[in-house]
């Protein structure tokens, strides 16, 4: 809350969830987004949409600012820890304190830090583990309840994340189940008894999941990227994991400064904090020794995910394009989440009836801190040249200005500081302190890595100011062509889709990229008018504009004689025009947006944009998600009381 997040959570998340929050409490369905590109459908689960609980929970709690875009961003960090270790303490670990530096270490991994300007990779990190936790509890007591509850996670999961998690994630599962299935093969009553269950999981997830699907696959056919990208090579294979980013599994901060052609810094961090990577050889060795099945699987598996986001170094991530879903999706990087999560529950698996205390006094892993210490040591010493570069510069001036040599040399001198104390803890048997440590190196390496990756050098209270929106939906005053939808302040850094927050539809293009319709305009065609306007021999109409809402806009329109009027809005299923209350036909759909004919006189021409089927099933869904939490609420609360009620 100090200081902003920054980069495309503040240029896209932040735009859109602020207009949903202004459309609920202006009496608006937020399922047409007018200033976005000359208007965009928000039904999918492509990039934000209304089906999403969480999303519209947040929107409509919140009149959303900057303060509920942290509050919400928190939140799914928070959650992302909480989930992972109710996962492991419920399922995978005995011992306490190990599931809990286990949870912060996938709660405050690289992936997590490297994503904070993705909101969307959050939360699929954050619902994740939930879902996973929702399954196995249904396979250890099949219940219609529990069935319920893997339905729901997996649908907050659908709705609410980048769509490639969802695609990753459901072969992942059916993956898992087949591998079940084939575990207890001779156990037949079992299988059968248990298939009951999936099959209505299967059920009612579809049922859940359906219409957003439907709506998504729907949108595909009218936007600009709605077929395979992986013939684009360059493109498709962009932002992936290097492998000689691995070193980052050490030295997290060296991230901010690797400089590999074709990705970024925010793709390249691994981290998993100095505890896993301590007892990964440890680790493996053990669960060779024990012939521990479960957990060599579960590393082979991290293994993979590995090789697939490094893309185009090796075949394996072309290889899955022929799985339907994979080549429509880029940033090969983000298997690296499974890779995370596969390696921390590896280790839950090898230590799944062990203490920490047990753990962390075993020489070995007091060999591998030695071993890193001596690492460490042996960087600094090479990169302590770069100490001299840092003499007169500003904090500004280091995150601008740092080089690869100076990341080097800080976290190494931070690792080494960390490693050092745990040795010194563990040796007089300090396994409290242990463990604060273990979480303090976590902490500490998310901290030097935010003012690169996650927030600017701008307050809240400044970014409220710069983005300062104008309440309510007023008519626009402004020739689309003359609205801005860029605001350069004093020190040259530029804010996009600021017409957003003005409620003024902009011809410019607000945002560069691919989820945006076919028939935008982007600027090629000149507009005289103002979002309703004429052309040709008719410019002379007289157009009165009374009413400008996201889903309503009308005109009153004076013509001397019949001709045609243009509204500045990109053609979707769903929109419709009246003249005089009735229903008028669309004389023409594309560029430069949706055109009627209107007869001489007077007229009131209103353009309606109505889509009750999506808006009747976002919300069956969010009743059924709401009323299922609330009785799990009712239930997490009767349990505790019944614990605090019960003598000790």
């Amino acid at each position: 809350m100090l200081r902003a997040l920054k980069n495309d959570i503040v240029a896209l998340e932040y735009p859109i969830n602020h207009f949903i929050s202004q459309c609920i409490r202006n009496g608006e369905i937020p399922y047409w987004f007018n200033t976005w590109g000359m208007g965009f459908p928000l039904q999918s689960n492509l990039t934000w949409g209304i089906y999403s609980t969480t999303q519209l929970f947040f929107s409509s709690a919140f009149d959303y600012n900057m303060y509920a875009l942290h509050i919400e961003f928190l939140f799914f960090i928070l959650l992302s820890g909480c989930s992972m270790y109710y996962l492991l303490k419920h399922f995978l670990i005995r011992d306490e304190k190990i599931a809990q530096v286990l949870s912060i270490c996938y709660m405050l991994s690289g992936f997590m830090v490297g994503s904070t300007q993705w909101l969307l990779y959050v939360t699929a990190a954050a619902f994740l583990p939930l879902v996973i936790a929702s399954l196995l509890k249904l396979l250890q007591a099949p219940t219609v309840r529990n069935a319920l509850q893997v339905a729901i996670c997996y649908t907050l999961m659908f709705t609410s994340v980048y769509a490639a998690f969802n695609i990753i994630s459901t072969y992942c599962i059916a993956a898992f189940l087949l591998l079940w299935f084939w575990k207890f093969r001779n156990h037949k009553n079992l299988i059968l008894f248990r298939l009951r269950y999936l099959i209505i999981t299967a059920a009612v997830t579809a049922a859940l999941c359906f219409p957003c699907l439907y709506f998504t696959l729907e949108l595909l056919n009218y936007l600009e990227r709605g077929n395979s990208i992986a013939a684009d090579t360059s493109f498709f294979n962009s932002n992936y994991l290097h492998p000689g980013a691995l070193s980052s599994m050490l030295f997290p901060f060296t991230s901010v400064k690797m400089g590999f052609a074709n990705t970024e810094g925010t793709m390249l961090n691994t981290y998993t904090g100095l505890f896993v990577l301590a007892l990964l050889p440890v680790s493996v060795w053990l669960s060779i020794k024990e012939k521990n099945r479960p957990a060599m699987l579960m590393i082979a598996v991290a293994l993979v995910f590995l090789l697939i986001s490094f893309g185009d170094f090796i075949p394996a991530r072309n290889a899955i394009n022929l799985l339907p879903g994979f080549s429509y999706f880029r940033n090969p990087a983000i298997f690296r989440s499974y890779f995370i999560l596969s390696l921390i529950l590896f280790i839950a698996l090898v230590l799944q009836n062990r203490k920490l205390s047990d753990i962390i006094s075993e020489k070995v892993f007091r060999y591998m801190l030695w071993l890193i210490a001596a690492v460490s040591l042996l960087v600094l010493l090479v990169n302590i040249k770069s100490l001299k570069n840092f003499s007169g510069l500003s904090m500004t001036g280091l995150v601008k200005n740092i080089s690869l040599s100076q990341t080097l040399l800080i976290s190494s001198v931070i690792q080494l500081v960390i490693v050092m104390a745990l040795i010194t803890r563990i040796r007089v048997k300090k396994w409290s302190a242990a463990k604060l440590i273990f979480a303090g190196d976590l902490v500490i390496n998310t901290l030097v890595c935010t003012p690169f990756f996650s927030v600017s050098s701008y307050t809240l209270p400044e970014v409220n100011n710069i983005l300062k929106s104008e309440k309510g939906f007023p008519v626009q005053k402004r020739n689309p062509d003359d609205v801005p939808v860029t605001y350069t302040d004093q020190k040259g850094n530029a804010w996009p889709n600021v017409n957003i927050f003005s409620k003024e539809v902009a011809v410019a293009e607000s945002y560069n990229g691919p989820l945006v319709l076919k028939s935008t305009g982007k600027g090629a065609h000149r507009y005289d008018g103002l979002v309703v306007y004429s052309g040709g021999d008719t410019a002379n109409h007289s157009i009165n504009i009374t009413l400008q809402r996201p889903n309503h806009i009308r005109a009153e329109v004076t013509a001397e004689k019949a001709g045609q009027i243009t509204l500045i809005q990109n053609y979707y299923t769903g929109w419709k025009s009246y003249i005089n209350d009735n229903e008028t036909v669309i004389a023409e759909r594309g560029i430069p947006g949706i055109t009627i004919n209107i007869p001489a006189g007077a007229s009131v021409i209103d353009f309606r944009y109505r889509r009750i089927e999506v808006w009747l099933s976002a919300l069956l869904v969010h009743f059924v998600i709401i009323v299922f939490g609330m009785i799990k609420l009712r239930e997490v609360i009767r349990r505790k009381r019944i614990r605090s009620s019960s003598p000790s």
